[in-house]
Order: C-alpha cells, then sequence, then structure tokens
C-alpha cells in the first residue's frame, strides 16, 4: 500500500506540488509558531507569528506593487478606434482630424540626399528612411515639426511606444482583424503620432527623472492618450531563390491609411496593490491586539497583591 503511494506522489506532478508546498508552509510557520508557542505560550505565541507573517507580506507585496511583479492585472495596451483610408479628415476622433498626409510633411529621402550626415546614417544603397528616422536624428527638425503638428506629436522611431503601435496594428488589420493585409510585411509605415495623456519629461537628467516622476503620481484627469499611425501598401514582390528578400517598395497609387489607437492602461498592479492593502489592514489589526495585551499585561503587573 505505502508502495502505490509513493508512486502516485512521484507521478502526479499537480498533487506533489500542491503537498510540497504545504509541507513547506507547515514547517517554516509552524516551526516559528511552536518556537513562541513555547516561549510565550500558544495563544500569545501564534498571534506574534500571525502578526510577524502579515507584516512580511505587507512589505512583499509593496514591492510587488513598485515594480509591477507578483500578481499581475490586464497589462497596458493599444485599443483601435478607427481607420480612415485617404484624407485623416474624415476621421470619426475630432483630435485627427488635425493630422497632415505624409506628403504634406518634408520629404525624408530629400532630407537624407542634402545632408551629409544623414546620408552617412542612411545609406542610399538600402531601404529610404522615414520621416520617423530621420528625427531620431535630428532632433531640430524634430521640435520644429512639432510645433507645427501641435497638440500631435511626431514620434521618432526610437520611442518605445512605435513599436508596440506598429504591432497592435498589425494584429488589428491583419487576418484576425479587419482584413485589410495578410501580413505586416504588405505596407510599410510612415508616421506615427502621439497626442494626450501625462506630460512627458522634459529634463534627461537625474533630477529631471525623479522630479518626472513625482509629477506623474499627481497627475489626475489627462486627456486620453491617442496615438496615429499611418501606413501605405507595397508593390508585391518574389523573393528568387538564394536571394535576400528585396528591398519594400511603396505603391504610391494605393491609398495611404490612418489608424487612431488609444492607449488602454489596464490594471497591472491592482491585484498587488489590494493584497497590500488587505495585509497592511490585517497587520494593523493583529498589532494592535498585540499592543492591547500588553497594556493589559502591564496593568495587571502593576497591581498590588491584596
Amino acid at each position: 500500500m505505502m508502495f502505490h503511494v509513493l508512486a502516485g506522489l512521484s507521478w502526479d506532478p499537480g498533487f506533489r506540488g500542491i503537498l510540497i508546498v504545504a509541507v513547506a508552509v507547515a514547517i517554516l510557520f509552524g516551526s516559528i509558531a511552536l518556537i513562541l508557542a513555547t516561549n510565550q505560550g500558544a495563544r500569545h505565541g501564534f498571534l506574534v507569528a500571525l502578526t510577524a507573517l502579515f507584516g512580511w507580506l505587507f512589505v512583499l507585496s509593496t514591492v510587488w506593487s513598485i515594480y509591477g511583479t507578483g500578481p499581475k492585472g490586464p497589462a497596458p495596451t493599444w485599443r483601435m478606434i478607427d481607420v480612415v483610408a485617404g484624407s485623416p479628415k474624415n476621421s470619426a476622433v475630432p483630435t485627427a482630424r488635425s493630422l497632415p498626409m505624409p506628403y504634406d510633411l518634408p520629404d525624408p529621402v530629400a532630407l537624407r540626399d542634402a545632408s551629409a550626415s544623414l546620408t552617412k546614417e542612411f545609406p542610399k544603397a538600402q531601404k529610404d528612411p522615414q520621416l520617423s528616422d530621420i528625427v531620431s536624428v535630428d532632433t531640430e527638425l524634430g521640435a520644429k515639426l512639432n510645433k507645427q503638428l501641435a497638440p500631435w506629436k511626431l514620434l521618432p522611431i526610437t520611442n518605445r511606444y512605435v513599436g508596440e503601435i506598429a504591432s497592435d496594428v498589425g494584429a488589428d488589420l491583419g487576418p484576425t482583424g479587419n482584413k485589410l493585409f495578410t501580413g505586416p510585411t504588405d505596407y510599410v509605415v510612415l508616421t506615427t503620432y502621439a497626442t494626450g495623456g501625462k506630460s512627458g519629461r522634459i529634463n534627461n537628467s537625474v533630477v529631471g527623472r525623479v522630479e518626472s516622476k513625482i509629477r506623474s503620481l499627481f497627475q489626475f484627469n489627462n486627456k486620453p492618450f491617442l496615438s496615429a499611425i499611418q501606413i501605405q501598401p507595397v508593390i508585391p514582390q518574389t523573393t528568387k531563390p538564394g536571394q535576400a528578400p528585396p528591398l519594400p517598395v511603396i505603391d504610391r497609387k494605393a491609398p495611404i491609411y490612418t489608424v487612431v489607437l488609444e492607449r488602454d492602461r489596464g490594471a497591472l498592479r491592482l491585484p498587488s496593490i489590494m493584497f497590500m492593502l488587505f495585509s497592511l489592514t490585517v497587520f494593523v489589526i493583529l498589532a494592535n491586539m498585540l499592543h492591547r495585551r500588553d497594556r493589559l499585561a502591564a496593568a495587571n503587573r502593576a497591581l498590588v497583591p491584596a
């Protein structure tokens, strides 16, 4: 009989894992509770051990809340709210109607050819750069364009949101979404914009980063964080066997699509914060019980024997 029980424990990983966790908790917590019970009594020792446990859980959940680890809620995502073929003035989102068409902005290829430094950064033998690539190197041009595009800002290719937006748009417009394209290789990203949300960091120094973090904690009722990405289909090409895929060629006759997205901030830290508040509440209650017991014991010891 014992052989079959041991064989079952070694075979079933689920039951074995539950048993290991239960035994570990019983040994770690139970051993401390046993030591406290022998020194301070069963009830008082158990109360001290339970208070220490919830105090430690409060510290652990606080670390989870700061770094976004532990139990996690929905992660922030970009949610598509509108797709426009042609001029953005036809968008159902009022803020997006002020977006320009890519040909209303400076030609990135002409900017590359007119500058020796940009030509060195983006060689002519490689893929032609887009305006997002140019402003990632020429910050003065980016600042000038942002003044003209206000309230929108042209995002450089180095911005951390550009990759997220392009990935989400590829899923929304692909076979599992609106089925406009079969994959991200069917189009080229021309420009990416953003507006709204919290005010960004202005100073990249250590003091500026700390000031930005503190300021963002007290920014409430912000405008919706919107982004817009403009894409255009490419001319289908055939990859020859044994050769590298050809560079994408934009189909100038195809319409330009403007995809407007809104940032869903999710609730990544909400489970950790709720567990932190629960642990803090229980810890305060248990600590108050210990404090009242200590006061009662001190008052009893101060009594004069009859």
